[in-house]
């Protein structure tokens, strides 16, 4: 039975991988969450949908601690193996999530942000793929896969010239080349390591709230800096259904010639790293 660990399953994309994974009852799904208390979307679809091969377990991923106890739970009940690791927590702290480097009160905030960012998109995937990666080693897939954004790529930041979203692409560059180092480490062992960028999905229906006047003016803002390098770029958001499932089609075609690339939904490799012999 094929075994997947989806970590920040408590809503949006993630609790739609943990849907659409689910429905078929060969497939083993952990849906692992900061709090199960207040994971209310996730409760009501375990409850509602009486699926017997979803397991939730409850670990934030800047515990390590707890991530390796979630893994040994796992490894209780698949027998000491997983097939894939789909991680998709991130932090995106709408206060600060447009703040450019000179827009903090003062030096003290900007370092708080940028740690608390670090911590959680770029350690935090170390921690989840350390803690599960003696799973992986013994299943027959060895497939690690980030959902992450674009906002981490420098030449997407230069050529459309975004100053915005300073603390969180910082972190997401970084993530992207710890996957860069995962990709090197486990290359010789058959693992396949990617990034993948979800696209344009529309997450409301399970978002916290709604989004302030402002947000929605910088999110404007920066949607019109694409239309401006793209103009006949279609910018309309998939159902979360469609996006997610375009996701686990890509998520499922990748293999070991894939490992160490930056991809989106549609098949477009955005990065690469390549290893000279």
């Amino acid at each position: 039975m094929p075994s997947y660990a989806v970590i920040g399953a408590s809503r949006g994309i993630a609790l739609e991988l943990v849907r659409q994974l689910a429905a078929s009852p060969d497939n083993v799904v952990f849906a692992v969450v900061r709090n199960i208390a207040t994971s209310t979307h996730l409760t009501a679809f375990v409850t509602e949908s009486k699926r017997n091969n979803v397991h939730v377990l409850q670990a934030d991923v800047v515990d390590h601690v707890a991530l390796k106890a979630a893994a040994t739970r796992a490894a209780e009940i698949t027998g000491g193996s997983l097939d894939v690791l789909i991680h998709s927590a991130a932090r995106m702290e709408y206060t600060t999530m447009f703040k450019t480097l000179t827009d903090y009160e003062d030096d003290e905030k900007l370092e708080e942000d940028f740690l608390e960012y670090f911590k959680v998109n770029t350690l935090g995937v170390t921690h989840s793929i350390n803690a599960f990666l003696p799973l992986l080693r013994q299943g027959t897939t060895k497939k690690i896969v980030v959902i992450s954004s674009i906002a981490g790529e420098r030449n997407i930041a230069w050529d459309l010239r975004i100053d915005v979203m300073a603390a969180y692409s910082a972190s997401k560059a970084a993530t992207h080349m710890v996957l860069t180092k995962y990709a090197v480490l486990l290359e010789s062992e058959g693992f396949t390591v990617v990034s993948l960028f979800p696209g344009m999905v529309d997450i409301s229906a399970t978002a916290v709230g709604p989004l302030s006047a402002d947000l929605l003016t910088d999110i404007g803002s920066l949607l019109e800096k694409f239309k401006k390098a793209d103009p006949n770029v279609d910018l309309t958001p998939l159902s979360l259904e469609n996006g997610t499932r375009s996701l686990l089609e890509a998520i499922h075609s990748f293999g070991p010639a894939d490992t160490g690339a930056v991809r989106s939904a549609e098949g477009h490799t955005v990065a690469r790293v390549v290893v000279d012999a």
